[in-house]
């Protein structure tokens, strides 16, 4: 990827994939106003408070993105599975599919997830020790591996599968941004369709074999009153996957990196675990791993000053709502006793991230872990690559020098 920035403000969100790092540019389309509109026609929401707006307010919808992808994808699972996310639902269809599922992340049940969480993260931070590495990275030794099992231990999906569905994932991902990518497009249709095959196994599986896991419930729910269709069903187990592990491996390794980079924030951290909390929550601000999510309008709107028409593709950027001047103060200092609300990391509205919770838990965790053990930890690499889809942005590793444990 390049880091080269436009000379103007003017820009189409096609760059996001192409930029080591966005926030030049973020800056500048503060400097225009909270909201703007390309030369593609595409209204980009950039002020937290516009981005807000528009993440609640019913008259923006996410039901136009599902038709999107029926009219650009050839028929198969890929264009079944995207067309009936749950993030691309409306009313009603979208609160019967969110209540069913929304019973896995309660507070109750990720508080009881918390122990498991735990164990495993030591178990891989054990690993990692094992190895004898005097450089580790921490990306593939624990922010990769460890959303998967928590994510396949909610699922029930065998623990031993989760590279493959993790590779699966990742290969259909590029078809959420702004344009359906010419390259790669045959690897993500195919492992659609793989993923699809193991996925409507796996529920027939768990139709004779009852269990006490989120599979199981899905099950039901297609079978009995509370109904699921078949493609809601499929789409459902490919959305949780995806979306349960690589939102908390890149909110977890983004925000490890930036804190690393400011030593003594990690060292208060070490000698205060207290500030772990809010430590996540300004990762997520900071180094948002969504960098945008799209709604479009089904009536005229005037928003701060912009008048949006009908049916016009609107992109709220996460990222850069989180970076806005007039909600943060001094929006690029990176601080983790920041006490100015949440970030729109997650959105908000009824599309609120289903797993955040549990995602800020994981990282929690995660970071509890990672500075009990190594104190004085530091970065091996002060500037690693960075991969983009679009929508979303993270570190391709995390090396770092683990130095002596206490």
């Amino acid at each position: 990827m390049t880091g080269n920035l436009p000379d103007n403000p003017d820009f189409e969100p096609s760059q996001l994939a192409e930029l080591d790092d966005p926030y030049p540019l973020f800056r500048a389309l503060h400097a225009v106003g909270p909201s703007l509109q390309t030369a593609s026609g595409i209204h980009c929401v950039v002020g937290y408070t516009a981005a807000d707006t528009v993440l609640r307010d019913s008259r923006f919808r996410s039901g136009p993105l599902a038709e999107r992808f029926r009219q650009l994808l050839p028929a198969g699972a890929a264009r079944d599975e995207l067309s009936h996310r749950i993030n691309f639902l409306d009313p009603p269809d979208h609160p019967r599919v969110r209540g069913l599922v929304s019973r896995a992340f309660t507070p109750g049940r990720v508080r009881d997830l918390h122990s498991f969480v735990a164990r495993k993260t030591e178990e891989l931070l054990d690993d990692i020790g094992k190895q004898g590495d005097e450089t580790i990275d921490l990306r593939a030794g624990l922010a990769h591996p460890l959303p998967s099992l928590v994510i396949s231990e909610m699922l029930g999906v065998p623990l031993d599968d989760r590279d493959q569905l993790t590779e699966w994932t990742e290969a259909v991902t590029p078809l959420l941004g702004v344009q359906i990518p010419r390259e790669g497009l045959e690897r993500a249709l195919e492992a659609s369709e793989r993923f699809a095959a193991y996925a409507a196994e796996l529920l027939e599986e768990r139709r004779r074999h009852p269990g006490n896991d989120l599979l199981t419930a899905m099950v039901q729910a297609h079978d009995g009153q509370e109904r699921l269709s078949r493609e809601e069903l499929l789409s459902l187990v490919v959305t949780l996957y995806s979306a349960g592990h690589r939102t908390t491996r890149d909110l977890f390794t983004n925000g490890l990196f930036i804190l690393l980079k400011h030593h003594e924030q990690y060292a208060a951290i070490v000698a205060d675990q207290s500030l772990v909390p809010g430590a996540v929550n300004e990762f997520l601000r900071f180094e948002t791993p969504t960098q945008y999510v799209a709604r479009v309008p089904v009536v005229d709107v005037e928003l701060a000053g912009s008048s949006i028409p009908a049916s016009t593709p609107t992109l709220v950027i996460l990222a850069a709502a989180n970076r806005d001047p007039n909600h943060f103060a001094e929006p690029d200092r990176f601080d983790i006793r920041r006490n100015e609300g949440a970030p729109l990391s997650f959105a908000a509205g009824p599309h609120f991230c289903l797993g955040a919770s549990l995602a800020r838990m994981e990282a929690e965790v995660m970071l509890t872990a990672v500075t009990r053990r190594w104190p004085r930890l530091k970065l091996a690499e002060p500037e690693p690559s960075w991969w983009s889809s679009g929508p979303f942005r993270g570190l391709d590793h995390l090396r770092v020098l683990p130095g002596k444990e206490k």
